[in-house]
């Protein structure tokens, strides 16, 4: 598969103002559509994560035996709190995109299930995750070995470990676009967003900060805040793709 190519011949730097406002704008277009997909598939998600918790709860029964049935039900609850969050990813980004061309989505359009977008999704989360755990294991580990020769020396480690994570966050702030709307695999996702994001940096650590205070104004104005601020915040990441990648609808 061909990886999406940047706009320019150097990369520019993500206009933040300008993704925020295009993003915004296309929320605007088809708000509704937007959050009735969001408050469905969110649902469903909250839904499952709440069986799970209760099914967990009780797999440990009276006599202190495993009960079979809550063990069943709780990893196909968990099942369905993993697909229904990768749902909610690849519908809301499919809408981002669509919104953005200037189309108005249906709900049925975005509803529909992708299992090849929600793998490749899946994969690069998957990816980002094991990536900061490695560097947070290996952060604790250089950690305890210097509180054996020098305790004073502990903390350094730590705070390179939480330096390195931050790096990465702000450097694959683009990695879902990536994925979903240029098609891209986990690791050509990964590496097509550096090559871009490197360069500019502090522009995608501001851009990650911009989207982490939309969705923390979202958590704090629940359950409708969320309604708005996921949508935007798809929005907003598209419309920062397509500042530096040529379009390809994959989606």
């Amino acid at each position: 598969m061909q990886l999406p190519q940047p706009r320019h011949q150097h990369h520019p730097a993500i206009a933040i103002r300008g993704a925020l406002e295009r993003g915004w704008k296309a929320f605007r277009h088809c708000p509704w559509v937007l959050m009735g997909f969001t408050l469905v598939s969110g649902g469903t998600n909250l839904l499952s994560q709440l069986l799970y918790r209760y099914e967990s709860s009780r797999i440990v029964g009276l006599f202190g035996h495993p009960d079979g049935l809550a063990v069943a039900l709780a990893g196909l609850a968990w099942l369905a709190y993993a697909a229904t969050s990768l749902w909610l990813v690849v519908g809301l980004m499919r809408g981002a995109q669509l919104a953005l061309a200037g189309q108005r989505p249906s709900l049925q359009n975005l509803m529909r299930l992708d299992g090849r977008a929600m793998a490749r999704c899946g994969g690069t989360l998957l990816l980002i995750l094991v990536l900061n755990a490695l560097i947070l294991r290996f952060a604790q580990a250089s950690a305890w070995l210097l509180t054996l020769l020098q305790p004073w020396l502990a903390p350094i480690p730590l705070v390179a470990g939480v330096a390195v994570a931050v790096y990465l966050a702000a450097d694959q702030i683009l990695c879902l676009p990536l994925t979903l709307i240029g098609g891209l695999s986990p690791l050509a996702s990964f590496r097509s967003g550096r090559a871009a994001v490197d360069p500019h940096w502090l522009h995608a650590l501001g851009l990650t900060l911009v989207v982490l205070l939309i969705l923390l104004a979202g958590f704090l104005v629940l359950p409708v805040g969320l309604l708005v601020a996921l949508p935007v915040t798809f929005c907003t990441l598209a419309a920062a793709y397509g500042q530096l990648f040529a379009e390809i609808n994959s989606l």
